[in-house]
């Protein structure tokens, strides 16, 4: 894989790999003073995410590539949104934010399964002569 861009792209598949990881026993710190330091870890994932979505037009991937690209960035999209559902719930209502997250609990676990399926498919994808398309490997 000589294209850099492809390189950058590969790159930022496995630093959202670690922010996933790292978001993940975050969620360990439920009920302590740093409980809320998963939604500065999600927005990163997010700007992450944002990239692969921009890394998808790349004219030289295939389809399948640009597919789990596109699912890994909408996941983090759909991330996003639910936490912005969250913190609007929690600026009407009396319940904390906290609670609001536990109650989307169901949708981050899907918004996670779908993360899940496309960065494997994009490691996988990218391993494989670098992601690009067979007619011009």
């Amino acid at each position: 894989m000589k294209n850099p861009t492809l390189k950058k792209l590969k790159r930022t598949v496995y630093i959202m790999i670690v922010l996933a990881i790292i978001t993940f026993l975050s969620g360990f710190l439920k009920y302590t003073p740093f409980e809320h330091i998963s939604l500065l870890l999600f927005f990163l994932l997010f700007l992450g995410g944002v990239k692969l979505l921009y890394g998808a037009r790349h004219p030289e991937l295939n389809g399948y590539t640009k597919l789990f690209l596109i699912m890994a960035g909408l996941a983090t999209l759909l991330f996003m949104i639910l936490i912005a559902i969250a913190i609007f719930k929690t600026l009407i209502s009396d319940v904390t934010l906290s609670d609001n997250l536990e109650f989307l609990e169901g949708l981050f676990y899907l918004a996670s399964l779908i993360f899940l399926v496309g960065i494997i498919g994009c490691i996988i994808m990218l391993n494989i002569k670098g992601g690009r398309s067979s007619k011009q490997a």
